[in-house]
């Protein structure tokens, strides 16, 4: 008889458990929303999910690139445009100071004016983006022009190659570029001695000198509208990338709660069973503790 009883108690305090962790997980899922809690419960659902985590996370970090560098190309635009403008201006002040009538304040105005667009050049091709220079290659902290001790003209201190940064897996963009590419591009010169020797030619009235300076402006102008459309055409498949991967984030969340989430309903009922039972288990072992030796000796 003391052997049935330890039996029984034993099966009821084993029932206890095994239903109270029933319970308890049923309780998890219902107040986390969640399947899995651990590997244990769903070991192929587990690996599914960390691989879509993982996916997901490097869809953040792209999206986050993404952001960063059309923000970036924005100020890149913004200084293009105004480079564009500024190299207009100056063919402008050009085509006005050409012609044998010009008197010589008049010239000395027009110097005056041109060396103002030359230092606004120079400004705009040494422009920052949260503290790094945009048009010096990959010395992304060196100023890319500066006028030399006792010089008249700037000297590249940057490099002609360019910083990319992914934006998908098969997807890069530029974000810090050349500057020489615009300023000289194939010509002996650059821009800045371009000007200083436009300056030098409307201050004493030579017109084939102020014409030969005059197209040099012109192949800056056409490089420079020429970056300008190609950042527009960067832009662009940024916008494009970004909404790819906006999708791609919603498809593989999707996937995750497809493994993850469960049927909230159908859990608050299995809670509610698990709780039934837990409580009846309990019972039994009640049931079986009261039991003493007179009751196996009636």
């Amino acid at each position: 008889m003391r052997i049935t009883f330890q039996s029984q108690y034993r099966d009821s305090t084993a029932a206890v458990e095994k239903t109270a962790t029933r319970f308890a997980e049923a309780q998890r899922q219902v107040s986390t929303g969640k399947r899995i809690g651990k590997i244990s419960d769903d070991p192929t659902g587990a690996a599914t999910s960390v691989a879509e985590r993982s996916n997901i996370a490097q869809i953040d970090r792209y999206t986050r690139a993404a952001d960063s560098v059309d923000s970036r190309l924005a100020v890149v635009d913004g200084v293009l445009s105004d480079i564009i403008d500024k190299l207009t201006q100056a063919r402008a002040l050009a085509a006005g100071a050409q012609g044998s009538l010009k008197t010589a304040a008049e010239r000395t105005a027009a110097v005056q004016n041109l060396g103002a667009v030359r230092d606004a050049l120079m400004d705009g091709m040494n422009t920052q983006y949260l503290g790094s220079y945009i048009f010096g290659g990959s010395e992304v902290t060196t100023r890319p022009y500066a006028v030399p001790s006792g010089g008249t003209f700037a000297i590249y201190a940057g490099d002609n190659s360019a910083v990319q940064v992914d934006v998908g897996n098969d997807r890069a963009v530029t974000i810090s570029f050349d500057g020489e590419a615009i300023t000289r591009g194939s010509d002996a010169q650059d821009v800045f001695e371009t000007m200083d020797q436009l300056m030098t030619a409307v201050a004493a009235g030579d017109n084939d000198g102020i014409g030969t300076a005059m197209a040099g402006l012109q192949r800056a102008f056409d490089r420079a509208t020429a970056a300008q459309s190609r950042i527009g055409n960067d832009m662009q498949v940024l916008d494009e990338q970004k909404l790819r991967l906006q999708q791609m984030k919603m498809s593989g969340t999707e996937r995750l709660s497809k493994v993850e989430d469960l049927n909230m309903a159908e859990a608050i009922t299995e809670m509610t069973q698990a709780d039934a039972a837990y409580r009846a288990s309990l019972g039994a072992v009640g049931a079986v503790s009261r039991v003493s030796l007179l009751d196996y000796l009636k």
